[in-house]
């Protein structure tokens, strides 16, 4: 069903979009005084990366 082409694609996503996410969210961890949150961050990049490969299943679906 996900074949390499697939997850490549997602993990591009995933680094492209969770780092855009990852500046807007931990902007001040990042550059000012506040405390970094680790999980959150790793977080920041697994929801792209599973909405990605969601849609495509699901498309992949209704093709079928």
């Amino acid at each position: 069903m996900l074949d390499s082409a697939t997850i490549r694609k997602a993990l591009t996503v995933a680094a492209v979009v969770g780092t855009v996410l990852l500046l807007i969210n931990q902007y001040d961890a990042l550059f000012g005084e506040a405390e970094f949150r680790v999980i959150p961050a790793a977080l920041t990049y697994c929801v792209p990366f599973v909405v990605f490969l969601a849609g495509r299943l699901s498309g992949k679906n209704k093709e079928l």
